[in-house]
């Protein structure tokens, strides 16, 4: 018997069903051999994965793209590093104008000038950015005056918990200083939280992001200060 290769006659056979096939169905288009391929590359023979979306053409991450890498749990909704600083002004401010408001003002006083305050902030900074576009002569039209709206947010954001906490602890008792001074203790742990996000996310290692975290938390230690020695 022969063993002979008969790789010559197997190759000419396997055209011959394929074309027999292809006469067989007159209705079926002709393939495009290239098109069978599905994106590889012959010489490797290996499909190659698209590009995650929001990934540059290297496959990075884009700038604030989704695919931006997100250390930890807290402030998964602040992923942005401008996101990150306006939640930290917005914390120090609302923080500072609770302590001001409640030497004097009853309970909703103390809500109504957080949140104007903080309102204000926000729409100076978005007049701001507006002017300062224009002074450079780009004549800001309807889409850049609604993107510029939709940025900022976090600094107004910021105060929801502290304000909940407020709230919460006059319901329970708590005398508007006691209440005040809740409401401090966490806008601490909030600042602590998001210095620690904003160094792991600059790839900061462990330890280097827990000395930030204790640094933006001194932040509210001095606010905190202040409301004793003002009280």
């Amino acid at each position: 018997m022969d063993y002979g290769p008969r790789d010559g006659a197997d190759a000419d056979g396997a055209r011959g069903v394929d074309q027999g096939v292809r006469h067989a169905l007159p209705g079926r288009p002709e393939i495009d051999r290239d098109s069978r391929t599905c994106g590889r590359d012959p010489s490797r023979g290996v499909t190659e994965a698209p590009p995650p979306a929001g990934a540059g053409a290297d496959g990075s991450a884009g700038a604030g793209g989704t695919g931006a890498r997100r250390h930890g749990g807290f402030g998964v909704r602040w992923s942005d590093e401008q996101e990150l600083a306006d939640a930290i002004h917005g914390t120090v401010v609302g923080s500072a104008v609770m302590v001001a408001a409640s030497l004097h003002g009853t309970l909703g006083q103390v809500v109504i000038a957080v949140v104007a305050t903080l309102l204000v902030y926000w729409a100076t900074e978005r007049y701001a950015e507006l002017l300062a576009a224009g002074a450079h002569g780009r004549v800001p039209d309807r889409a850049s005056v609604a993107a510029a709206l939709r940025r900022g947010w976090p600094m107004l954001q910021s105060s929801y918990a502290p304000l909940v906490v407020l709230l919460a602890a006059s319901l329970l008792g708590a005398d508007l200083p006691g209440a005040v001074l809740a409401a401090l203790c966490l806008s601490t742990v909030v600042l602590g939280g998001l210095g620690y996000r904003a160094a792991r996310r600059s790839d900061a290692t462990v330890l280097g992001a827990l000395g930030w975290a204790a640094m933006s938390g001194l932040l509210g230690v001095a606010v905190i200060a202040l409301k004793l020695a003002l009280h």
